[in-house]
């Protein structure tokens, strides 16, 4: 039993890290957001262009299920928006509301810029939809880091939407992959367990 359990932590321990070195997804870890003000995120980032606004504006649509500020980026909003942290970080989530298929975000890293946009990231919706919004989640390979987050639109217009942010470092999360295996490995502990009560139980007189 001890040796099944031991087993499990290696397996999980052993998924091979991604080659790329920012991976982007949609989803999210659920972790404390951060507080976004015009000049940027509380204690972690600072902000150039853009505009934040507490609430939504004929040229800019809060996304939906913001809690809080939200940064546009666009025509009318400062063309360009770039979040630069203070100290590098591993794992980067926020809400992007209305999806549109301008919208451009790059991410520079110790490496280099990775551009990510709704097609390459999978969003099922890309028509600029108002209602809609999505966490999208960016995950660093070893030993690299995030530097910063910029938000555009190529062609230039009105607008990319975002909030909800929440940041951390590699240690702090766990990459998917890491914690299915962890998952699936105790799950075979605890049946193997079940099986062999079942057979103790089971005697032929």
């Amino acid at each position: 039993m001890k040796n099944l359990f031991v087993a499990a932590i290696v397996i999980a321990a052993s998924v091979p890290a991604s080659q790329a070195s920012v991976i982007g997804s949609l989803g999210s870890e659920g972790l404390p957001l951060l507080s976004l003000d015009s000049s940027g995120l509380a204690g972690v980032a600072t902000l150039s262009g853009g505009t934040v606004y507490s609430s939504g504006q004929p040229v800019a649509a809060d996304p939906a299920g913001t809690i809080g500020n939200f940064l546009a980026a666009g025509l009318a909003s400062g063309a360009v928006a770039t979040l630069s942290f203070t100290s590098p970080i591993d794992y980067l989530s926020f809400l992007w509301g209305s999806p549109d298929t301008y919208n451009v975000l790059s991410i520079t890293s110790t490496t280099g810029t990775y551009n990510f946009d709704i097609m390459s990231l999978g969003f099922p919706v890309t028509n600029g939809n108002q209602s809609f919004s999505s966490y999208v989640q960016f995950r660093t390979g070893p030993g690299e880091d995030i530097l910063s987050a910029t938000f555009t639109n190529k062609p230039d217009r009105n607008a990319f939407e975002v909030s909800n942010f929440s940041t951390a470092v590699a240690s702090a999360i766990p990459e998917s992959s890491t914690w299915a295996m962890l998952t699936l490995g105790l799950a075979s502990v605890g049946f193997a367990a079940y099986r062999r009560r079942t057979k103790t139980a089971v005697r032929f007189i």
